[in-house]
């Protein structure tokens, strides 16, 4: 209700809101406001989270030192070398990228370089490695020898492998090694040229080509059973030497540690 009160300068009345009406009027819309905001907040959060950009599936790295060239588009990176992409990576010592910012770039590697996935675990001294459209594409390592080994395996069957040259298919998941070739299933060894292993379906061929060299390995029981005894056989069954393929392949014959194919002496 509203009051008069008398105008000093006029001598007229003036009408005047009692005191009591603007704080009621401000409290009640505050509240409405404040739960007019909190609804029209709710409403849009899931379209927020709905909305919220993923990243790129681009690839990172990391390293000590780094010398780039703009115009050449390369990256010469040194000093422990770590390139990520997804659960893969690759590191180094050193390491070369040409093509960095194209859709197609080649990398390498050199010095203790590692290459691993969820898949394999390789390595070597030296690597080059694919990257298309931000992902690991392929990758050929090198050494003295180069090393693989299935991760996803058992204990009892860890696959690996050694080569002069190691190729690695991260798509299909295809293992090539060549070049004085030793693999394994976890029991069984094999000697080839050629070895071809895909770790998905964990399939294997061995100089699958051809190659005026046969392929050689050894079959051992399974658990619980003995091998046949050598001693006291006939003059015409081939010595059996089980073969030793963690060691150095030149510290031994092939004929040490493989069966003969022939007759025994």
């Amino acid at each position: 209700m509203a009051n008069s009160i008398p105008n000093p300068s006029a001598g007229g009345p003036v009408v005047a809101l009692e005191p009591s009406a603007m704080p009621i009027f401000t409290t009640q819309m505050t509240k409405l406001l404040t739960a007019t905001f909190m609804v029209a907040l709710c409403a849009t959060l899931p379209v927020i989270a709905a909305t919220t950009p993923s990243t790129d599936g681009g690839y990172t790295w990391s390293a000590d030192v780094l010398n780039s060239d703009f115009r050449s588009d390369t990256l010469e990176l040194s000093g422990n070398v770590r390139v990520m992409q997804g659960p893969a990576s690759i590191e180094a010592q050193n390491a070369k990228g040409r093509n960095v910012r194209a859709e197609s770039s080649r990398w390498t590697f050199e010095k203790g370089v590692r290459i691993r996935t969820a898949e394999a675990d390789l390595f070597s001294d030296l690597a080059t490695a694919g990257i298309v459209n931000g992902q690991f594409a392929d990758a050929k390592i090198e050494g003295a020898p180069a090393r693989f080994e299935q991760l996803s395996g058992t204990s009892n069957r860890q696959v690996r492998g050694r080569a002069g040259v190691i190729e690695y298919d991260f798509v299909t998941g295809v293992v090539k090694l060549s070049n004085q070739v030793w693999f394994s299933n976890g029991k069984d060894e094999f000697r080839g040229d050629v070895v071809i292993y895909n770790v998905r379906d964990e399939r294997v061929q061995i100089n699958p080509g051809g190659s005026s060299n046969r392929v050689r390995g050894i079959i051992r029981p399974s658990n619980g059973a003995k091998p046949p005894s050598n001693s006291g056989g006939s003059a015409g069954a081939a010595a059996i030497v089980e073969p030793t393929f963690n060691a150095d392949p030149t510290e031994a014959s092939e004929d040490e540690r493989l069966a003969t194919d022939g007759g025994g002496a």
